[in-house]
This record gives C-alpha cells, structure tokens and sequence, in this order.
C-alpha cells in the first residue's frame, strides 16, 4: 500500500476491502508520500461507547480496520510504542487519518501521526 496517503478515500475509488479507519505512524513530522514508516507502534482506538480496538503497524508503518461499524463516532485515538504515548487531543469523526495527517498537514493537524 502507498504509506501517508490517504487509504480510505484510495480504496473507496478502487475495487479494495471498505475500511473503517486506517493511516500511517512515522518517525518524522513532514515525511513525504510513499516513504515508509514506523513498523510494530500499537494505535488504540477508544469509541464513544468506550470500546477499545487495538491496531498494530505494519512493516510500512500502515494501520487499518475493515469496515464493520464498529467503532461509536466520535472516537479518540492515541498511539503507543514501548513507554511511549501520545494521545490526540480531539475526538475524531473521520477515520481516514492520513487525509489530515498529511506532509503539510490539514485541518489542524500539524503533519503526519508521530511518536
């Protein structure tokens, strides 16, 4: 898959499995497209209901969950690694992560998912 782009929007406009929340975790703020990332880092998802999914990256550092509404809208995310945690302060409706966390960054997001 194309790490930092922005998975559900790519797979919505491709024949390829419907998800429900999915992005990239990187080592650096402005890492540009297609660059791979952070492999093993644990993304916790904690639904309005407080149901909480567990994803873990990929050796490309992606994450993603097949779409089965599962997650309660809105939801908080954070990711772990080791003893680290860094928690997103706003409660999120969108599930296609990097579609904000991008290079630049949009809607606030100050660039991609990092430790």
């Amino acid at each position: 898959m194309h790490p930092g782009m922005a998975c559900i929007t790519c797979h919505t406009t491709r024949s390829a499995p419907t998800l429900e929340i999915a992005g990239t975790v990187y080592g650096a703020l402005h890492e540009g497209d297609d660059c791979y990332g952070s492999p093993g880092v644990s993304v916790v998802i904690t639904g309005a209901d407080d149901k909480v999914t567990t994803l873990t990256t990929n050796e490309s550092g992606n994450f993603s969950l097949r779409s089965r509404g599962t997650i309660a809208l809105p939801f908080r995310a954070k990711i772990v690694s080791g003893s680290q945690e860094r928690v997103m302060a706003t409660p999120q409706m969108n599930g296609d992560c990097s579609s904000c966390h991008s290079a630049a960054g949009a809607e606030g997001a100050a660039g991609r998912i990092t430790l």
